[in-house]
């Protein structure tokens, strides 16, 4: 095939430059409620809001540019939910530590992080996962990411008893964008005997859902579209970190929590959008993956150097690969507009979440169809379908490691109970040590 010319392989993956540019523009409307949930978060820490909104802004947008110029995937990075709630809730609010010391854990553990993936022991891990679950986790971020909309956008309970409130004029919004989203997903135009569909067609159903909220009542329009007191309040998190402080015993296990669910995110979020785009090659693993490992772990200690928890690849990624984003050009979009919203954040975040809860069910949907590549034999399914259970209600770290202990108990039993008794049958030993690892978390 003819090589595009430029730096981006555009052509080549079945893009075009309008495409990746309305990719980065839906991944960043997917992404920007991190500004105001980790913010939120950060407050109840004690930090200082504007400042850690600015942080957020920057170090994604520019953590996300450099995933663009040096993996040239689609990925976007940003704080980790989960991680952040684990410092401003149990460590700060239980008076463990205080934020100073928190942020210095996830500098230390970025920094192993750093030293895992320049020695590509983090590549080394994904070749010994069985390309089974590599294929199957797909589904699994698709399905944690449709029960993570449909409870935010209140259409269903959060303990999952039922629907959600619908006399909540914020829930029918979202249940009115899920309408407006399926209508523009779907629609096709026949004219002149060619078939036309709707290109960012995700994005304009966020700016319509907007619209429609606006009109409604339930979206306000900021009085203001410039943040004030910008750069001032960034230096109020920046570099406020305590290494020192976090270097005790009794603070291991929560280093060792930041690090195993962190991993294991980020390795299943990586190989699901990169699934849905089509970039894994025949073993189910991602050529480039050393590349997204690094700029991750970077992003890390950068993050905290700025007052940041976990900066970690995000599972709204495949938005952007949804609406056919191929390549890091989608990411650079995503990370100016990151950089843009320091300036101009009360405008990006007027964006609702009815507006962007459908558009992530769709996406949800979409990526279940990588269960379409799975080899649905007992021995090889089971695994993924635990995986993927387990996802709807743990999230994607614990997912990944019971579905390693499924895949590993099951083929034990196959070679024990059956005559199928080659070397093959059994899972390896690095396969095995690496199972063990990933349940580390669940005895922490």
């Amino acid at each position: 095939m003819q090589k595009t010319k430029g730096f981006f392989p555009i052509k080549e993956r079945g893009s075009s430059v309008l495409t990746e540019v309305l990719a980065g523009f839906t991944t960043f409307a997917t992404m920007a409620y991190v500004l105001i949930v980790h913010t939120n978060m950060m407050v109840d820490a004690g930090m200082d809001g504007t400042g850690v909104m600015l942080a957020t802004a920057l170090i994604s947008g520019l953590i996300t540019i450099a995933m663009g110029l040096y993996s040239n995937l689609p990925f976007a990075l940003a704080p980790g939910m989960g991680s952040n709630a684990i410092l401003a809730y149990t460590l700060v609010a239980q008076g463990i530590c205080s934020w100073q010391v928190g942020i210095g854990m996830f500098m230390i553990s970025g920094i192993v992080f750093l030293v895992l993936s320049i020695f590509r022991i983090r590549e080394k891990v994904v070749e010994w996962i069985p390309k089974v679950l590599k294929i199957g986790v797909g589904a699994g971020v698709g399905i944690f990411l449709i029960r993570l909309s449909v409870v935010n956008a209140g259409l269903v309970a959060p303990n999952f008893g039922g629907l959600g409130d619908f006399t909540d004029p914020n829930v029918r919004l979202a249940a009115i964008g899920l309408i407006v989203t399926l209508l523009l997903y779907f629609a096709r135009f026949e004219i002149g005997g060619r078939v036309y569909v709707i290109r960012g067609s995700l994005l304009f159903s966020i700016i319509i859902t907007t619209i429609i909220g606006l009109c409604m009542g339930l979206v306000q329009f900021p009085d203001h579209i410039f943040t004030a007191n910008a750069f001032s309040a960034l230096g109020k998190v920046a570099f406020k970190l305590d290494v020192v402080g976090a270097l005790k015993i009794a603070y291991f296990s929560y280093i060792l929590i930041f690090f195993m669910s962190d991993f294991f995110s980020t390795l299943g979020t990586a190989l699901g959008v990169a699934g849905k785009a089509g970039l894994l090659d025949e073993d189910g693993n991602l050529p480039v993956i050393g590349k997204v490992f690094l700029c991750d772990a970077f992003g890390t200690c950068l993050g905290a150097a700025f007052g940041l928890t976990t900066v970690t690849t995000y599972v709204e990624s495949a938005s952007g690969a949804e609406a056919g984003g191929r390549t890091g050009l989608t990411s650079v979009v995503t990370g100016a507009l990151f950089l843009l919203s320091m300036f101009l954040a009360p405008l990006f975040l007027m964006i609702p979440t009815a507006a962007t809860a459908p558009v992530l069910i769709v996406i949800g949907i979409s990526m279940m169809q990588t269960l379409g590549n799975v080899d649905f034999s007992d021995t090889e399914w089971y695994p993924v379908a635990i995986m993927v259970l387990v996802s709807l209600f743990a999230g994607l770290a614990n997912a990944i490691a019971l579905g390693m202990v499924a895949y590993c108990l099951i083929h034990v039993v196959k070679y024990a109970f059956t005559s199928e008794r080659s070397r093959e049958t059994l899972p390896s030993i690095p396969t095995i040590v690496i199972t063990v690892l990933s349940c580390v978390q669940f005895f922490l």
